[in-house]
């Protein structure tokens, strides 16, 4: 008797851990920014772009949508596949998601 065996589009899951790791680290050293920035209030004088009011939103908004938005594609994608014993229906859909995804990221924190 034969195994089946099944082959699954790892990498769209490898690329989602990576941003989350990325974006995790960049939400966290925001994070800690802001602490400093409350033990010396003084420390961004005369940059406006590094007031507190405007790291704040780029904090919260990293950690939640850029860090656990990739982590919950990424166990959406690995799970899935396993799930239904199939490969994704298309690399170019998964990679538009991936990459679609990034840039509606980066475009949050830049407006």
């Amino acid at each position: 008797m034969e195994m089946e065996q099944f082959y699954y589009d790892n990498k769209i899951v490898k690329k989602f851990i990576y941003a989350t790791i990325l974006f995790g680290v960049v939400g966290m050293l925001v994070g800690l920014t802001l602490a400093v920035m409350y033990l010396f209030p003084n420390i961004t004088d005369g940059i406006s772009w590094l007031s507190y009011g405007r790291l704040r939103p780029l904090h919260t908004n990293a950690v939640i949508f850029a860090f656990v938005g990739n982590a919950f594609f990424a166990g959406m994608y690995y799970s899935l596949q396993r799930l239904l014993k199939a490969r994704m229906f298309s690399d170019f859909l998964s990679n538009l998601h991936f990459w679609g995804w990034q840039l509606i990221i980066v475009a949050a924190a830049i407006t």
